[in-house]
């Protein structure tokens, strides 16, 4: 998917259209998997949102989200990328059980936010490479899903269809191939 047309999710968990006309891209450029989130609507921020800082709870204002699942094992990774170039990362071994240890940045991520006049674009790089081995990351095997967060009250979007009830993203039985996530 080419980055700088990423694509619209603007539904949330319900159905209702969502202001700002969020937008999502996710490639494979060279070494690195590349997540991008886009808005048209003025940030909501958690306090310590800035380029590169490694941050838990950044769900609590506006995020982007990138989940990836080893459908072998049932292992996923949650990431978080927020308006302000704040990211975090965490492994689950099942739907909301954190690994040992939680939460730990990835060698060599890095984000970059651009700062707009009304709204927020902002870009995180994981090398391939330092992704965790209990992940067996393959683009012919990974299941994958994209969320956001968004406004207050906050709204829930997802791409793939998680099956109703209240919001809940933590349902990897929905996730999409990552070749369908993944677009040339």
């Amino acid at each position: 998917m080419d980055l700088m047309t990423p694509a619209l999710l603007d539904r949330d968990w319900f159905g209702t259209l969502v202001p700002g006309e969020p937008r999502w891209a996710l490639a494979l450029e060279g070494p690195d998997l590349v997540l991008r989130g886009v808005c048209d609507a003025p940030p909501v921020k958690v306090p310590g949102d800035r380029p590169g800082g490694f941050l838990e709870g950044l769900w609590d204002g506006d995020v982007v989200e990138l989940f990836l699942l080893n459908p072998a094992t049932g292992w996923y990774l949650e990431f978080n990328l927020a308006p302000g170039g704040g990211w975090w990362a965490c492994g689950h071994t099942a739907p909301r059980v954190r690994v040992a240890g939680g939460a730990a940045p990835l060698d060599g991520a890095r984000t970059r936010m651009v700062a707009r006049e009304r709204g927020w674009d902002c870009t995180l790089r994981v090398p391939i490479a330092s992704l965790p081995a209990e992940l067996a990351f393959d683009p012919a095997t990974t299941r994958a899903n994209i969320t956001f967060c968004l406004g207050q009250p906050q709204r829930y979007c997802t791409l793939a269809d998680l099956g109703g009830g209240d919001p809940d993203f933590h349902r990897p039985q929905h996730w999409l191939a990552l070749a369908d996530v993944l677009k040339p």
